[in-house]
């Protein structure tokens, strides 16, 4: 039996639509910067988000508390950031999953703390 014209090109169209969303389905999200506000405004989110969790570089500010500068993966803290608080101090760590981890610097007006962070999570300090 010879399909007919109609029904050939339906069958065409169909499999060209397939590879079409499947293609679109598995290219990567874009990322895009944007500013978010969460929990009423006492959390603003600027930098990079895909999928709605923040991404790439970004700036997380805390109301009244400070703010974190650094990278994020699917919305954790990932790789080298930094805390800078209202009151003056500042913490610089890496991150893995949001945890950090290695090492964290403290830096308190013009003093210095380096703290090693050891495997059951406490600190020793780093000589």
């Amino acid at each position: 039996m010879q399909k007919s014209k109609g029904r050939l090109l339906t069958e065409i169209g169909t499999v060209i639509g397939i590879v079409v969303l499947g293609f679109i389905s598995l290219t990567p999200a874009k990322s895009q910067n944007t500013t978010m506000k969460l929990d009423h405004g006492n959390l603003v989110y600027t930098g990079a988000v895909i999928n709605h969790k923040f991404a790439g570089q970004g700036k997380l500010t805390v109301q009244s508390q400070g703010q974190y500068v650094g990278n994020f993966t699917d919305g954790r803290f990932q790789g080298l950031g930094t805390f800078t608080a209202t009151k003056g101090w500042q913490m610089q760590s890496d991150f893995q999953n949001g945890q950090l981890v290695d090492q964290v610097k403290l830096h308190v007006g013009n003093k210095t703390y380096d703290q090693k962070i050891l495997a059951d999570g406490t600190l020793k300090n780093a000589h």
